[in-house]
């Protein structure tokens, strides 16, 4: 399975709405600093215009390279793993068998969405840096939960469940 995966240079990623990313700072203003306020995995950050500010969500706690796959409407954060391929074994072996998902965040998804470096200004994320997701407009609570196998691989998955059908 060919992935792309998308990392940052040490804090979190930010996920908004493609046509909301050039209003995201990054570094250039407070909205990084507020990305790594968040607590826990996944968290709203209001950015844009202080008059109408729009959301984006940190996946926070640790730095580690993130992709997105579509078959499980999830973000994928490798975690230990000796291959990509190996990582998404344990996952699609793995995703149906948790039996505890963390809730995060309820999120209303419009259109496709952006996922990259919180500290990069939106503007100027480049397209090896960046990860362009397409789920399905319509609200959604992301949840997220650890899955291992025992020879030591480790992925870190934050689902999109669907939360009106």
């Amino acid at each position: 399975m060919d992935l792309a995966w998308i990392e940052s240079e040490g804090g979190p990623v930010i996920l908004v709405e493609e046509s909301l990313r050039r209003l995201w700072g990054g570094y250039t203003n407070s909205d990084y600093d507020n990305a790594c306020e968040v607590d826990g995995y996944t968290g709203p950050v209001p950015f844009g215009e202080p008059s109408a500010p729009s959301l984006a969500f940190a996946i926070n706690d640790i730095p580690a390279p993130t992709t997105y796959m579509e078959e499980f409407r999830a973000l994928v954060q490798w975690i230990a793993a000796p291959s990509d391929d190996r990582l998404v074994e344990v996952v699609r072996g793995g995703i149906d068998f948790v039996k505890e998902w963390e809730d995060g965040p309820v999120v209303q998804v419009n259109g496709r969405l952006a996922l990259f470096d919180a500290a990069l200004p939106g503007t100027q994320a480049a397209a090896d840096e960046l990860l362009l997701v397409d789920v399905e407009p319509a609200v959604y609570r992301l949840r997220t939960a650890d899955i291992e196998s025992d020879t030591g691989t480790c992925a870190r998955v934050h689902r999109f469940d669907r939360l009106i059908e």
